[in-house]
């Protein structure tokens, strides 16, 4: 928890994401309502000029461990970017991400479907820590169970392959993968730009541990 009070940025979203949340389920349980029409993005929403639903989408989740998965990933690379892109590069990285996995997930579907969560701007964090930190060893949970080792850029390149697979060979439909490949292309876009513009700050060295006596 001491990482994310020094993430002011990075708690003020687990924050809205929780928030949204337990709103969509005091609405479904208790008014037998939802946010889902007003707020999660379709074609035909945006076509008839929700437009604000390219950022609200990102906010909602089908369900608890949608939300999980989500804020778990947030917390491992979250407090680490907001820290070497400070808080306005890290909110455009986070936005940039929903954004450009709802636009890539929407208008590739065949059917309009509404699109929810904050997986494409999770995709844009993972593989916008595996662009600034590719050498950077990682443990990282296969299944969220395995432990495996690895560098970072070889996540990043596991969340890019692991989408188009998905997609082309029709696994698990009922998950966006395109929201997750529009947001890791954007990830890397948008991280590989600020690090040529030198807007990304060096990483804090780590001080050595003290000798035991």
């Amino acid at each position: 928890m001491e990482r994310l009070r020094q993430s002011p940025v990075t708690l003020i979203l687990f924050g809205i994401n929780l928030a949204f949340f337990l709103i969509e389920e005091i609405f479904r349980i208790f008014f037998d309502s939802s946010l889902f029409p007003l707020m999660a993005l379709s074609r035909e929403g945006f076509s008839e000029g929700g437009w604000w639903q390219l950022v609200t989408h990102g906010f909602l989740h089908g369900n608890l461990f949608h939300l999980i998965v989500n804020m778990v990933a947030l917390w491992f690379t979250g407090p680490l970017l907001e820290e070497l892109l400070g808080g306005w590069r890290y909110l455009g990285l986070y936005f940039g991400g929903i954004i450009a996995g709802g636009l890539l997930q929407t208008f590739s579907s065949p059917e309009s479907v509404d699109l929810v969560g904050a997986s494409g701007a999770v995709c844009a964090l993972l593989v916008g820590f595996a662009t600034l930190l590719p050498r950077l060893e990682i443990t990282a949970l296969i299944f969220f169970v395995i432990p495996v080792r690895m560098k970072a850029a070889t996540l990043g390149w596991l969340i890019v392959g692991v989408s188009i697979l998905f997609r082309v060979f029709g696994i698990e439909p009922g998950i966006g993968h395109m929201a997750h490949l529009g947001g890791a292309i954007a990830g890397f876009v948008i991280c590989l730009t600020y690090r040529k513009l030198g807007l990304v700050r060096p990483l804090p060295e780590i001080p050595p541990p003290i000798p035991q006596e």
